[in-house]
C-alpha cells in the first residue's frame, strides 16, 4: 500500500511539474488556437479620421487570414488602444498592450514623435514592432532587434524628393517649406544632400505651422525668392493653405510634396480647386493610387470588410506592414517565439508585399525594409503615376 501512494503521489507530483513547466514555456500572447497582436493609434481626436483607416488598412489582412483558417492552425486576435498620436497616451497604451494584454507583438505606429517615445518600453520588454508609418529614422536606426519598418524613413523620403527634383528641367532654385520639427528636419537634411549633390540651390526655406489657414507670407517670400520647384515637407492642412496661397497669387513653380500628402483627391478639396495642384507631384510609397489596377485587390478587401470606411490611399498605409508581419508568422512555423519571429523577419529577402513599391528585404543589420517611392500628381480628375523621376505626362 505504501509502494502504491508513494507511486500515486510521485506520479501527480511530475504531471504538476510539467504542467507547469509547460505554462511557464508558453509565449506571451500565444495560445493553441491564437496569437494576440497589439495596434496603437488615434483612435480619437483631429488625427482619429487618419488612425481608423490606417488600422483597418491593416486589420482587413488578420482579418482575412482568419477567414482562410489562421497561420498554422492558430487565428490573429487584435487588440486596439487608444494612442492619440500624444506621447502620453501613446506611452499608456503601449503599456497596457504589453503588460495587461500581453500581446505577441504590436503592428502599428502612425505618429513618429509617440512613437520613439514609446521605442524604449517596447525593446525592454522584447516586443516586436512592426511600424506603419512612423517615418523618424531613429525609431529603426541604429538597428534594435525588436523594430521594424516596411515605410520609407523621413530621410529615404527627402532623399526620393531630391532624386526626383533633380531630374525636372532647368530646375535650379528651390524652396523648401516645413515644420519646426524633427519630422521635417529628417526629411529636409537629406533632400539638401541630393540638391547640392546635383548643384541645386535652395534660395528660400520657410516654416509654417500645423494649424494655419494662411500661407500668404511663405508664398510670397517665395515668390520674391523666384524659386523654379517648392519642396513641401508639411502636413495636408498646411500644404493645403500653401497650394491655394500660392494659385492666388499667381506663384509660377512646380510643387513637390512628401509621402504624408498620399491622398491627392482630398488635398485638392482641402484647396477647394483642383487646377492648383496642376503642377504639384507627390511621394508614394505605395505600388499605385486608389482606382489603379494595381491596388484592385486591397481596395475590393477593405470595402469587404470595412463597408463604411472611404477608400483612399492613406487607408493602405499599414496594408504592406500587415501583409509581412503574417508572412514571417508562417515562416516561423507552428513552433512560434517571439525571438523565432523575429529571426524570420531578419531572413526574409525579396519579399513581394504586393501593394510596397519594392520588394521586402530586411537583415539583422537593417530592419527598414522596402525604402523606394514613386511620385504622382493629379491629371484633370485623375490621380496618374508620374515615376521615381519627373516626366512631361501631358
Amino acid at each position: 500500500m505504501d509502494r502504491r501512494l508513494i507511486k500515486a503521489a510521485l506520479a501527480v507530483a511530475v504531471g504538476i511539474y510539467i504542467s507547469g513547466h509547460s505554462a511557464a514555456q508558453a509565449e506571451t500572447g500565444v495560445t493553441d488556437d491564437t496569437i494576440k497582436i497589439g495596434m496603437y493609434g488615434p483612435l480619437t481626436g483631429n488625427l482619429s479620421s487618419w488612425g481608423y483607416p490606417v488600422m483597418n488598412g491593416a486589420a482587413m489582412i488578420y482579418q482575412a487570414v482568419n477567414e482562410q483558417g489562421g497561420i498554422h492552425g492558430r487565428k490573429i486576435e487584435l487588440v486596439q488602444e487608444d494612442g492619440g498620436c500624444d506621447v502620453a497616451k501613446t506611452l499608456a497604451a503601449v503599456k497596457k498592450l504589453i503588460h495587461r494584454e500581453k500581446v505577441f507583438m504590436i503592428n502599428s505606429g502612425i505618429c513618429s514623435g509617440p512613437t520613439m517615445a514609446a521605442k524604449p518600453e517596447l525593446i525592454r520588454n522584447k516586443v516586436p514592432t512592426m511600424l506603419f508609418a512612423a517615418s523618424l529614422d531613429a525609431i529603426t536606426s541604429p538597428v534594435s532587434r525588436y523594430m521594424f519598418t516596411v515605410a520609407p524613413t523621413g530621410s529615404q523620403d527627402g532623399a526620393s524628393i531630391g532624386e526626383f527634383v533633380r531630374t525636372i528641367p532647368e530646375a535650379k532654385r528651390i524652396a523648401i517649406v516645413g515644420h519646426s520639427d524633427e519630422w521635417t528636419k529628417s526629411k529636409a537634411d537629406a533632400f539638401k544632400i541630393v540638391a547640392d549633390q546635383a548643384g541645386l540651390e535652395i534660395v528660400a526655406e520657410e516654416t509654417i505651422e500645423r494649424n494655419v489657414t494662411d500661407a500668404a507670407a511663405q508664398v510670397l517670400a517665395i515668390k520674391r525668392a523666384n524659386a523654379d520647384v517648392v519642396v513641401m515637407l508639411t502636413y495636408p492642412g498646411p500644404t493645403a493653405a500653401l497650394l491655394r496661397d500660392a494659385h492666388k497669387y499667381d506663384l509660377n513653380a512646380k510643387f513637390v510634396g512628401n509621402n504624408g500628402l498620399i491622398d491627392l483627391p482630398a488635398l485638392a478639396e482641402r484647396v477647394g480647386n483642383s487646377d492648383a495642384l496642376q503642377t504639384t507631384y507627390i511621394a508614394a510609397a505605395l505600388v499605385g493610387p486608389v482606382g489603379s489596377d494595381q491596388l484592385a485587390t486591397y481596395e475590393q478587401m477593405l470595402r469587404k470588410y470595412y463597408p463604411a470606411d472611404t477608400v483612399k490611399a492613406d487607408a493602405f498605409y499599414g496594408t504592406a506592414a500587415a501583409i509581412t508581419v503574417v508572412e514571417a508568422l508562417k515562416r516561423t512555423g507552428r513552433d512560434l517565439t517571439r525571438e523565432k519571429f523575429v529571426d524570420a523577419l531578419e531572413g526574409m529577402k525579396d519579399f513581394d508585399a504586393g501593394i510596397a513599391p519594392c520588394a521586402i528585404t530586411f537583415s539583422a543589420q537593417n530592419h527598414q525594409g522596402c525604402q523606394s517611392q514613386t511620385f504622382w500628381k493629379i491629371q484633370g480628375n485623375d490621380v496618374v503615376v508620374v515615376g521615381p523621376k519627373w516626366a512631361d505626362i501631358h
